[in-house]
């Protein structure tokens, strides 16, 4: 498999003219190209260096194949994948408008918009879930708020970066090796033990909620070592400890979206979404200003992974 270097105005098998780079990780690179086929702009995900492993391709492409499969409105939608000119690739619609990350950074949602963006990522959820699909890397910067026509409009999220999801199962890495984003990963993700579920993510969509209301995920440490060490070892904070005007009843949903033991977790992220539309139209839930969130916990310490838009890490945090 050859390189891809491309560089603006690169046409990729005659189908896709690059217009820019517009991110870059260890070996993958994604493009705003111009799908010729489609007559789209798509965003052009790409393997963009020599000697990948074979496994390491067919991860890539697996996630074309899984989002063929995920057909919904708060779920970025797959144009097309496989191979051109020898590179693998993945093209997806492209997104006008920021992550939540960013946007969080930059001007905080109100508390009602923040419930609603998550009660849209915890429809998406429900749905992956039924296709047999874990996320396993629920963050902020993996949920993206398009641009809305109007001002005053309610937030529109969709859920991106399947790269290293599940499907029905199948186990993608080896016992031991860590996969996610420590700040976020449910405890027994971050032991590396077992088989995932549905409930993994309903605990990082937890942590996720949690930073947009408090302003920090609730375990943070200084390494990315010491956060899962704080994961695996202590149960997470209420809502209401920091945020004492907190919805009685979010300060509930969010701790039990934070269990340490998946039992006691929702076994449904629609049963998530179905709390959180109760709580935004209860009377009594105001608008009110969240605290600007602050850069997330990154792995920097860490065995960094090489997928774009995601981290991976190697740590040996011991599985008992």
């Amino acid at each position: 498999m050859k390189s891809s270097p491309l560089t603006d105005r690169s046409l990729l098998g005659g189908r896709f003219q690059v217009e820019r780079e517009v991110g870059r990780g260890g070996v993958g690179v994604v493009y705003r190209a111009f799908d010729l086929e489609t007559s789209q702009w798509v965003a052009l995900k790409l393997i963009a260096v020599e000697g990948v492993e074979t496994a390491e391709e067919e991860r890539f492409l697996r996630e074309g194949k899984l989002l063929a499969e995920l057909d919904h409105p708060h779920i970025v939608k797959l144009v097309a994948c496989g191979k051109l000119e020898e590179i693998p690739y993945v093209a997806m619609e492209w997104l006008e408008g920021e992550d939540l990350a960013a946007r969080h950074r930059r001007a905080p949602l109100g508390l009602r918009d923040a419930l609603e963006v998550a009660r849209q990522i915890a429809v998406a959820l429900d749905a992956a879930h039924r296709a047999g699909v874990i996320h396993r890397d629920i963050k902020p910067s993996n949920i993206f708020l398009l641009r809305q026509a109007k001002d005053g409009d309610r937030p529109f999220a969709k859920l991106v970066d399947f790269g290293v999801a599940l499907e029905n199962d199948v186990r993608l890495t080896r016992t031991g090796v860590v996969v996610g984003t420590p700040a976020y990963m449910a405890p027994e993700q971050a032991k590396a033990e077992g088989v995932l579920d549905a409930r993994a993510d309903i605990y990082s969509l937890g942590a996720s909620l949690f930073e947009l209301v408090a302003g920090r995920p609730p375990h943070v440490g200084p390494t990315a070592i010491a956060t899962l060490a704080r994961l695996v070892t202590t149960d997470a904070p209420r809502l209401s400890e920091l945020v004492p005007q907190v919805p009685p009843a979010l300060d509930a949903l969010v701790a039990t979206m934070l269990a340490t033991e998946p039992s006691k977790r929702p076994e449904r992220a629609l049963q998530v979404a179905e709390v959180l539309a109760q709580v935004a139209g209860d009377a009594s839930t105001t608008d009110t200003a969240l605290p600007r969130g602050g850069a997330a916990v990154q792995a920097t310490a860490a065995v960094q992974g090489s997928r774009l838009f995601t981290s991976i890490v190697a740590l040996g945090i011991p599985s008992d």
